[in-house]
């Protein structure tokens, strides 16, 4: 099996060779990742006979899904793609019916287009027609739940894998439809009807434009660094229901097991990792892990780091907007005496990977920085 964490800014694009020639993309990042990064490689793959057998677009936030719109934007796709997974407004309804004059409203409103000013942005509109894109491109659409909303606790066969769906579960996708419904009660719009198209835009633009439910662990990188200290900072969760939504899943194959964590709740994963394997086989043993949120404290708690054995641990962001990973995230790993001489993989050269390269902080701690090369980070387990 051959992961490859691609350089997706603040983002996540993760391309997951789980037998040979077959793969599962995670969310495509910015349109930049695409162009410059996940493009190429798809072309290679296809070239050599490969093919996507599942793309996961773990939730509705623009560093998760601008890559992926641009994907399907093209007339003609790279490579050949088997199915989407994606929870969209169709799977996370308000009623309501709208005249034509209301769509508009809705669509400038809500949806509002602004000027492409930078390279994160996909489009006029921000990215809010991944759905439109996939039903006009005809794509097998959530296809273990039958088209329905993808969620935990299921189990799926995908070729000679398994698939354990984590994440999100009912709670998670009640939160998301009551964020949505705020903000149709706002504009006057709850007791009117739905249509389409132009509320699949608004949908997915209002969620890529929640603001963060998370603390912001403001730091400065020191050598003066206490890990022991730093992992007693108190545990605040993630509150951000756009956050909770996020697709997570288990990846099993070949005696392998990967745990994709996307920006989901810890709270969820939890509870799912529990009812999938047995609490009393805790802390359950994993081969690699890509952490929830790039790191964030807020999405991956204590508890969620005692229960979880690996040796391998993925941490896709360049430290933008919110300076993750946060530094309690890492303190815990890295002095959890369940990991046996853990390695962090970085997919961009960061201040904190840096800092914690330093031989003071391996007295006490037996733990690998792996740092990136020009296209991200690739391991082979």
């Amino acid at each position: 099996m051959r992961i490859n964490v691609f350089p997706a800014l603040n983002g996540d694009c993760i391309l997951v060779e789980y037998v040979a020639s077959h793969y599962i993309l995670i969310d495509g990042g910015y349109v930049n990742t695409y162009n410059n990064y996940l493009l190429p490689k798809l072309v290679e793959i296809a070239n050599n006979g490969g093919t996507v057998d599942v793309v996961v677009v773990t939730h509705i936030d623009e560093d998760h899904i601008s890559g992926i719109i641009k994907l399907l934007e093209e007339d003609v796709f790279p490579i050949s793609i088997k199915e989407i997974w994606y929870n969209g407004y169709k799977h996370v309804q308000s009623v309501a019916i709208v005249s034509e004059e209301d769509e508009i409203f809705a669509h400038k409103n809500i949806c509002k287009e602004t000027n492409v000013i930078n390279p994160k942005s996909i489009s006029a509109k921000q990215g809010c027609t991944l759905s439109t894109l996939i039903a006009r491109k005809g794509l097998l659409w959530n296809s273990p739940t039958k088209g329905n909303t993808m969620k935990g606790l299921i189990s799926y066969s995908l070729g000679d894998a398994t698939i354990h769906i984590l994440s999100p579960n009912n709670d998670d996708i009640s939160n998301v439809e009551l964020f949505w419904k705020k903000r149709l009660i706002k504009d006057g719009l709850l007791s009117k009807a739905h249509s389409n198209e132009y509320w699949d835009d608004a949908f997915e633009f209002c969620l890529s434009k929640e603001k963060p439910g998370f603390h912001f662990h403001k730091k400065k990188v020191s050598k003066s660094y206490d890990l022991i200290k730093i992992k007693e900072e108190a545990y605040v969760p993630d509150d951000s229901a756009t956050n909770g939504s996020s697709i997570a899943f288990v990846l099993e194959v070949e005696g392998k097991r990967i745990l994709f964590l996307g920006d989901a709740h810890a709270e969820t994963i939890v509870e799912s990792l529990i009812t999938l394997y047995g609490e009393k086989n805790a802390p359950f043993r994993f081969d690699a892990v890509k952490l929830s949120h790039h790191g964030s404290f807020n999405n991956n708690s204590p508890k969620l780091l005692e229960i979880i054995t690996c040796d391998n641990w993925l941490i896709s962001t360049n430290g933008d907007k919110y300076d993750h990973p946060d530094l309690p995230t890492l303190a815990h790993i890295i002095t959890n005496e369940n990991n046996n001489a853990p390695k962090l993989y970085f997919n961009y050269n960061l201040t904190v990977s840096k800092e914690l390269m330093k031989q003071e902080y391996h007295k006490d701690n037996n733990f690998e920085i792996i740092c990136p090369d020009d296209d991200g980070i690739t391991i082979t387990l």
